[in-house]
């Protein structure tokens, strides 16, 4: 079930999708394999959240002469794919992002290149980019799994963790010096 409250290190909320059994594997092996690259996202949830950006971006562009679509109405639901089997797989991601992808999904859900739910679209667009990174550094070869416990770090969400920690060190230190 999504988080109802931000994570204090990313402020970021996690958000669950249903991808076909393997994806996550494959689009994580492809981030993996890809972290020292130029381009490399600094996180798996900050590639998801880079590709949703960009695919909001494509829907707006396509059928809104590139403005943000409104808000999809509260619990907008798409039809479920009978296409395999699928799992949930979750990702911390800022609420803007979830919120301007599901906007451009429920917008365009029923034009010609529209996604019958939220989960296909994430699907076709880490399909997408596992593709085209397997096929610029990998020969267009899937990428070996990556580590089971394989994490990036996030600057910002370290910067905010460091900051946090200082400060309740320095309340800490304060505290001792006063007893």
């Amino acid at each position: 079930m999504p988080s109802t409250t931000p994570s204090p290190a990313t402020g970021n909320r996690l958000r669950g999708y249903f991808l076909p059994v393997g994806l996550h594997a494959r689009i994580k092996a492809a981030w993996w394999g890809t972290r020292d690259t130029a381009d490399a996202a600094p996180t798996l949830a900050s590639l998801v959240a880079q590709l949703l950006v960009a695919g909001a971006g494509r829907l707006e562009d396509r059928y809104n002469d590139g403005e943000p679509f409104p808000a999809a109405p509260e619990g907008a639901r798409g039809r479920a794919l009978g296409d395999g089997e699928q799992r949930n797989h979750s990702y911390f991601l800022p609420d803007a992002v979830h919120a301007r992808a599901k906007a451009a999904w429920w917008a365009t859900r029923d034009r010609d290149a529209g996604y019958p739910s939220m989960s296909s679209m994430v699907a076709a667009l880490l399909t997408e980019e596992a593709t085209r990174l397997e096929e610029k550094y990998n020969a267009g070869a899937p990428f070996p799994e990556a580590p089971i416990g394989a994490r990036g770090v996030d600057p910002e969400a370290a910067r905010r963790q460091a900051e946090m920690m200082a400060s309740l060190w320095a309340e800490r230190s304060h505290a001792a010096r006063n007893d």
